[in-house]
């Protein structure tokens, strides 16, 4: 038995010595499996994660879309793949196995990000989010990743693609190709206006109002950046903004009396003759914003709790501490704290954005407005990012909020309702008080 024991032990150091490995090697859960590589050449070469009005599926829904590109001589049957919106879940669709749904050489297929699977085999079950996620596509193994790509906030309808088809340089598309061959994008591309901050927060007779904006400008030919303000009616005084930095532009206004209501916008344009015009705010010297708060949200919703139409949404509650009633129609919603004004929440139905005194309010974020004024045209990262509530001026913060990865199913919230205590709800309370 002796002598067994030592051959055994001879023939495992050995195995070990041909691996690389020491007898007393310890091989820990945390070390990480080197990836597989994907012998397809399928690229994720176009998407675009917020579509007004830009490009609409065989529904005529102008929804969120990705296109793949096959870079091989080979017909490629797309059955059985995985596409995510999350590099931590790869496995959030599947394309069916059933599906009849393939990519030619050197061809192309779009799929609409729509989270409306049962619209057919090129509709997926999740949507994209315009405040930046990940796109992951991944072999029928559910493990080799084929392509994936993580992109930052978007334009509206302006796509961003690789040039050429599968190679490694993105750029963004005034005009989209889904379905086609990328065409080499503008060699000049306008500035882009980001984040637009009135000072101070809360206004008084008498403060000189300054506004700040941050400038993106690509080709580093920023020419001027303007202000034009005035009552809503007649925006007629125009001002140059002062260059604080590279990116950052102020202007300083005032001061107003008490209760006056100034309309403003910023042009923003380049020695190209491109500009950009930013979305008309305003503020208001003396405006308190009411005490709403974003009290719960959750944005990984699988079968948690469904909509008036039976469909598993990300969703954001809204908590209204006031001992008044609050309507929030004119209000914003939005994924990116760069983007306040990303959507408005419609005003034409009072009795159902107003929150009662004390009460809680769900908007869906499903990017479907078109199913009724609750329903916002954003949709929640399960990946992390920004919610954040603006009042109808545009520039107010009401309530925000950043939150990282989140796990599907569970909400967070504050405990008690309207705090500063953050905590995980493996049983979701939407509409209604916080409480484990």
């Amino acid at each position: 038995m002796k002598t067994l024991h030592i051959i055994s032990t001879i023939i495992l150091a050995i195995i070990f010595a041909v691996a690389g490995c020491k007898l007393d090697d310890t091989v820990s859960a945390d070390q990480e499996t080197p990836p597989h590589q994907s012998a397809y050449q399928l690229f994720i070469n176009e998407f675009m994660a917020s579509n007004d009005a830009c490009c609409t599926d065989e529904n005529g829904e102008y929804d969120d879309w990705i296109e793949l590109y096959n870079g091989s001589e080979d017909t490629v049957s797309l059955a059985g793949f995985y596409l995510s919106d999350d590099k931590s879940d790869p496995k959030k669709f599947q394309i069916p196995l059933t599906a009849d749904l393939r990519i030619l050489p050197h061809g192309f297929v779009v799929l609409w990000a729509d989270g409306q699977p049962e619209q057919g085999v090129t509709h997926l079950d999740f949507k994209l989010s315009s405040g930046g996620e990940d796109i992951v596509l991944t072999e029928p193994d559910g493990y080799t990743v084929v392509d994936e790509y993580t992109f930052e906030a978007q334009e509206t309808d302006v796509s961003m693609g690789r040039v050429p088809d599968g190679g490694t340089d993105w750029q963004r598309f005034t005009t989209p190709t889904p379905g086609a061959p990328n065409v080499q994008g503008e060699t000049s591309v306008p500035p882009t206006i980001k984040t637009i901050q009135v000072l101070p927060d809360t206004i008084n007779a008498g403060d000189v109002v300054t506004i700040r904006a941050q400038i993106v400008d690509e080709d580093g030919d920023l020419a001027q950046v303007s202000l034009t303000y005035g009552a809503a009616d007649s925006l007629n005084t125009t001002v140059n903004m002062t260059a604080e930095n590279d990116s950052l532009f102020s202007s300083h206004l005032g001061p107003f009396a008490d209760g006056t209501r100034v309309f403003f916008y910023i042009v923003a344009s380049d020695d190209a003759d491109h500009s950009t015009r930013s979305d008309t705010l305003s503020f208001e010297v003396g405006y308190v914003p009411p005490a709403l708060y974003i009290n719960e949200f959750l944005a990984s919703n699988d079968s948690s709790n469904a909509d008036e139409n039976g469909e598993y949404d990300d969703w954001i509650e809204i908590y209204n501490a006031e001992s008044r009633p609050i309507n929030i129609g004119g209000m914003y919603i939005s994924d990116d704290k760069g983007d306040l004004t990303a959507w408005q929440i419609p005003t034409s139905d009072s009795a159902a954005t107003t929150i009662p005194a004390g009460g809680f309010l769900l908007l869906w974020a499903d990017k479907q407005p078109e199913q009724g004024v609750l329903h916002v045209n954003i949709k929640l990262s399960s990946g992390g990012e920004d919610i954040v509530l603006t009042a109808p001026n545009g520039t107010t913060v009401i309530d925000s909020l950043t939150f990282g990865e989140q796990t599907t199913d569970v909400s967070m919230g504050r405990l008690p309702d309207g705090s500063d205590n953050w905590v995980s709800f493996t049983n979701p309370t939407p509409g209604a008080s916080n409480h484990q």
